[in-house]
């Protein structure tokens, strides 16, 4: 007589590997994840600025800094206590950055390592200047607004410049705010969770690898750290204009089903 628990048994492997896929989130992407309709960098920092504005969250994301309608920024309100540096100039200017920074989303796109584009003054060009101009994937990614968040334009001398090896972007902010004015190793615990969760959604969304190290500690910042409630409106607020949501916000537990970013 034939056994009716053996298909079962030898099924039952394929049923948890494809629940448990290692590659970037596996079938989460088909269950939680939908498209982002965004491919313009400038267009997604001009809706980004209305949502934080009017969601009175008008504060950048390391220093926790105050910014105007205009995206003036008041240095001067940039930390509390001691660490605050007081030479630094009372008025700034916010610079949209990413969470996962260009130069890990876009390292596996040739356009991001080799010269393969041209400025109309004949200047060879590689990386993002080059991608925003031949790629269409790069664009998408550049522009979704699950990864960008308000940091501070630091081009001038009151901030040591943003270091390309930094694995989060917008880090020399802690310039205005840090007792040593340079940017730390690690940003500032409030916010680890929000960062944590947008390279998760990267991840899944785009096929990014994370480092195995990284990703360890990722998912601590996830745990210790869990949405609050302007994390969640923003995601709201963001699919309205974007047409996605981060899965990762509305269900934490996501991460589990994920065995390798």
């Amino acid at each position: 007589m034939r056994n009716p628990v053996l298909p079962l048994i030898i099924a039952l492997p394929l049923v948890i590997s494809v629940y448990l896929n290692p590659a970037f989130g596996g079938n989460l992407r088909g269950e939680f994840f939908n498209p982002s309709r965004m491919v313009s960098l400038e267009t997604s920092t001009q809706e980004l600025k209305q949502i934080y504005y009017h969601g009175n969250h008008n504060r950048t994301l390391h220093c926790g800094c105050f910014f105007d309608k205009l995206l003036q920024v008041r240095l001067p309100s940039c930390g509390k206590g001691p660490g605050r540096v007081e030479a630094a100039p009372r008025q700034g200017i916010v610079d949209w950055v990413h969470g996962m920074p260009a130069s890990v989303f876009g390292a596996r796109l040739a356009c991001f390592n080799r010269p393969l584009c041209e400025s109309p003054g004949g200047e060879t060009l590689a990386g993002a200047r080059c991608c925003q101009t031949v790629s269409p994937k790069f664009k998408s990614m550049e522009a979704d607004m699950h990864n960008l968040f308000p940091g501070i334009e630091t081009a001038g001398a009151s901030a040591p410049a943003a270091d390309p090896a930094q694995r989060f972007g917008g880090m020399a902010e802690y310039g205005f705010c840090n007792k040593e004015g340079a940017p730390p190793e690690m940003p500032r615990k409030e916010i680890r969770g929000d960062l944590a969760r947008a390279h998760f959604y990267m991840s899944v969304q785009y096929g990014i690898p994370i480092p195995q190290k990284e990703e360890d500690e990722l998912r601590l910042w996830h745990v210790t750290d869990p949405p609050d409630a302007w994390e969640e409106e923003r995601n709201t607020q963001i699919e309205l204009v974007q047409g996605n949501r981060n899965p990762f916000i509305d269900h934490p537990e996501l991460a589990e089903r994920v065995r390798d970013f």
